[in-house]
């Protein structure tokens, strides 16, 4: 029984749950292109077997434990050199419906923040991912697919520095799926509505507030040099700009890495 309608306009009104399937994205990008989907419409899947990331990464979660789930959004054409706001915009919206969820049910928020281009992180450490994909048709946007993966229930994570919901809490009684979906999809409805709306600075204003790392010296790894640095922002484009010793410099998605503690 499929228990996943949230309490919105559109965003996760109307859904569709996968028992199994290799990936939301794959699915729902196919049934968008073959089929007459209202916006917002969503794709839940108790388990998958070939979840996708950044730079063609794997998404690998325990069955029935996450929420993995993809989204149907249409924005506007002339929006479409604001493509980065979009990312930024949904990655506003899960950390809004994370933190409602977190006040409604543990009396608090907590440290959620978006890791460059779009991780979801909770006290440091990545509890999710987005993976937006967008399908163009004669010369023009005609649709995004939201992918978002987040670590709900599950304990073990091995070979990735990863950490859940329930994990980082500490409960014992595991979180209800549909529940923190409702939230998610509230949140991503107001943000994307802010950017349907044109609203960029308002979006970049509540992004760069949550932005991992941001103000701090770090370590980075570029052109095989490390370095320390200071993330200063994310530009239009969706580089990330950071402060050197003696330069502010531009990166784009594959020219960066983090460098974490061992």
């Amino acid at each position: 029984m499929n228990n996943y309608q949230a309490p919105t306009r559109f965003v996760g009104k109307k859904s569709k749950y996968l028992d199994i399937c290799p990936s939301t994205n794959s699915v729902a990008f196919q049934e968008a292109l073959n089929e007459d989907l209202p916006e917002g419409f969503a794709w839940i899947a108790g388990h998958q077997t070939a979840g996708r990331g950044q730079r063609g990464n794997t998404w690998d979660t325990e069955p029935n434990q996450n929420l993995t789930l993809s989204i149907l959004l249409r924005p506007p054409h002339h929006l479409l050199d604001k493509q980065f706001y979009l990312s930024k915009a949904i990655a506003n919206g899960i950390l809004a419906g994370l933190e409602s969820w977190s006040r409604a049910t543990q009396g608090e928020s907590f440290n959620f923040e978006i890791k460059w281009p779009n991780d979801i992180y909770l006290d440091g450490i990545k509890m999710g991912g987005i993976l937006i994909e967008n399908n163009f048709q004669a010369g023009k946007w005609s649709f995004s697919i939201i992918g978002i993966g987040l670590n709900i229930n599950q304990i073990l994570f091995e070979n990735m520095r990863g950490t859940s919901l329930r994990s980082y809490l500490d409960l014992k009684q595991a979180i209800s799926l549909p529940e923190i979906y409702d939230y998610i999809s509230q949140g991503v409805e107001e943000s994307y509505t802010l950017f349907t709306g044109e609203q960029f600075e308002k979006i970049d204003e509540i992004y760069h507030e949550r932005l991992f790392r941001r103000l701090q010296w770090a370590p980075y790894e570029a052109s095989n040099e490390k370095f320390t640095g200071k993330i200063l922002g994310v530009n239009e484009q969706g580089l990330l700009e950071i402060e050197k010793e003696f330069t502010v410099e531009s990166y784009d998605l594959k020219e960066i890495s983090f460098i974490f503690p061992s």
